[in-house]
């Protein structure tokens, strides 16, 4: 007689079950990366409640630009905290002014609407050598080097393992004016013998997360973006082609005739959020993931690198 099995082999049944699971966590991941970065509801968040009273301790205002790379919630988020803990400990009231693009930005420095700005590497290098920007501050990374990346990420259908497999593909890029850009059309497409002619389509979107929510949905084949803002969905979702060379970290810039004590009261207050571990982290919880672990002195020889790159752009568009 035969006996039926109580227990019947679950792996023929579980098995199926690995595509759908792997599909929901991909959709998961995405749906938070909207939820998170993507959130077009409002452009600025409530209030939180250790939100400095500036209004109310009358000191004189500064202002502290920032470049376009993010949208305005997005910046609001993660930059307002910054300017909280210089009101908190310096003699100074600092307030954020946002730009609707990075030369905007560039201008509110040079026409002094703006003390300092968060500028990216790419066009720091240009306004150094245009207007004698100084660099004074960069953060730190995760591993507490004062160095950032650029990714090309692709989506997983779209067959792109090298670079040369963007031939015939399209690829997302952010602005213009952002290193990221430049890296991938003016230095890793010669090198590898392509040009922008080569693709299907090239489109500069104005903000990095724009340029990840189109491979993830797979609008776009490919996008480069900044590798910190892609670190947790790289294998979910979307996956690294290539990664530029270490560079130095974007920088806070000032003016050539930068006012001495303004900008001295404002380096001690961010270098000193280093000294201390368990300090660092309390004071840094709620700032952008850039800036997280820190600052340390910049100086114009570090961006010399950049500056080769910006030579190379400047030749391509001075040889068509």
């Amino acid at each position: 007689m035969t006996r039926l099995n109580p227990r019947p082999n679950l792996r023929w049944r579980r098995a199926p079950l690995l595509l759908p699971a792997g599909l929901l966590a991909i959709a998961a991941l995405t749906a938070l990366f909207y939820l998170i970065v993507m959130d077009f509801a409002r452009e600025f968040p409530p209030a939180q409640a250790n939100t400095v009273d500036s209004l109310a301790l009358k000191k004189p205002v500064v202002h502290i630009g920032v470049i376009s790379r993010y949208r305005p919630r997005i910046l609001y988020r993660g930059y307002q905290p910054i300017m909280d803990y210089l009101t908190a400990n310096t003699p100074y009231r600092f307030e954020l002014l946002l730009s609707q693009d990075y030369n905007e930005a560039l201008q509110h420095l040079i026409t002094r609407r703006a003390s300092a700005v968060f500028l990216g590497s790419y066009l720091y290098v240009k306004a150094h050598a245009k207007y004698g920007v100084i660099p004074v501050l960069k953060p730190l990374n995760e591993n507490f080097a004062p160095v950032s990346r650029s990714v090309l990420i692709a989506h997983p259908q779209a067959a792109i393992v090298s670079l040369p497999d963007l031939r015939g593909k399209k690829l997302a890029l952010p602005a213009r004016e952002s290193f990221s850009s430049h890296w991938l059309l003016d230095y890793e497409l010669a090198r590898h013998g392509l040009s922008s002619r080569d693709l299907a389509q090239v489109h500069n979107f104005p903000h990095h997360h724009t340029v990840i929510a189109q491979v993830l949905n797979g609008n776009f084949d490919a996008g480069v973006t900044r590798e910190y803002l892609v670190k947790d969905l790289i294998g979910h979702g979307v996956h690294a082609v290539l990664y530029s060379d270490p560079i130095p970290s974007s920088p806070i810039a000032v003016a050539a005739d930068y006012d001495r004590e303004l900008i001295a009261a404002m380096k001690t207050a961010l270098l000193a959020v280093n000294q201390e571990e368990h300090r660092r982290k309390g004071t840094t919880r709620n700032w952008d993931g850039e800036f997280v672990n820190g600052f340390v002195e910049a100086s114009d020889a570090d961006y010399a690198a950049v500056a080769a790159i910006v030579a190379a752009d400047t030749t391509r568009l001075e040889s068509r």
